[in-house]
């Protein structure tokens, strides 16, 4: 139970703290910054920072999604002991709500850094 709690508030902060833009999950980083750069190999600042926070936010959603799975077998399995479905839905709440936190950090990072760049 503390530890549900526990990474579960680790991936809301850490969701909170890495605002971020879209995932691409079958590129390295390496592969998307050199397509920003025309493929010369070297990267701005800018780019290297824009692509350490994807890794960030797709670890943070990742230990989410990870933490929405063991909270739900934990609610089958409760069989009616009442703590226990108190516990996992409380865990379950702190999951969606770090995903919902993922979300909105790539909403707001993709708008700020379009901002910045143009």
């Amino acid at each position: 139970m503390k530890t549900t709690k526990t990474l579960a508030t680790a991936a809301s902060v850490v969701s909170g703290l890495f605002l971020t833009s879209t995932v691409y999950a079958a590129d390295s980083v390496d592969t998307y910054l050199n397509s920003i750069n025309g493929g010369t190999g070297q990267t701005d600042l800018m780019s290297m920072i824009y692509g350490i926070i994807n890794w960030a936010i797709g670890i943070a959603a990742l230990l989410c999604v990870v933490i929405l799975v063991v909270s739900g077998y934990k609610y089958i399995t409760a069989a009616g002991d009442e703590n226990k479905v108190e516990s996992a839905t409380k865990t379950l709440t702190f999951a969606i709500i770090g995903l919902v936190v993922c979300f909105v950090a790539v909403l707001l990072v993709k708008f700020v850094i379009g901002n910045i760049i143009k």
